[in-house]
């Protein structure tokens, strides 16, 4: 299990409380039925963040926004610890190669389409 699955014992237990809900605001509608507490909260999150990331490309302001994000990743890693942190880091890293070979993979599709290829 990551270290960031532990509940830091500095967290106030409200903090400790707040779970995605299907009533939450920013819960998604199409979200299915069965899914985990986990899961839920990774669709609310994803719901919230992609158009902060949307609005931050669209008005130039990354800078900004990624100031905002390791900021409270820094805050995470503060409060569980420097494994948190490294946890943190090799996420980071792996969700960069699974970017990279997505794009590789639909590169590679293209070049093989134009080369009247079927695509691996």
């Amino acid at each position: 299990m990551s270290e960031l699955a532990a509940v830091p014992e500095t967290e106030s237990a409200a903090a400790r409380s707040m779970a995605a809900a299907p009533n939450d605001a920013h819960f998604p509608a199409d979200a299915p039925a069965d899914c985990t507490p986990a899961q839920q909260a990774e669709l609310r999150y994803q719901a919230v963040v992609d158009p902060l990331v949307d609005h931050a490309l669209e008005h130039r302001q990354v800078e900004v926004l990624v100031d905002v994000l390791t900021w409270h990743l820094a805050r995470i890693g503060y409060g569980f610890g420097t494994s948190a942190v490294a946890d943190i880091v090799r996420r980071f890293g792996a969700h960069l190669g699974e970017i990279s070979a997505r794009e590789a993979a639909a590169r590679e599709a293209k070049e093989a389409k134009k080369a009247g290829h079927a695509p691996h």
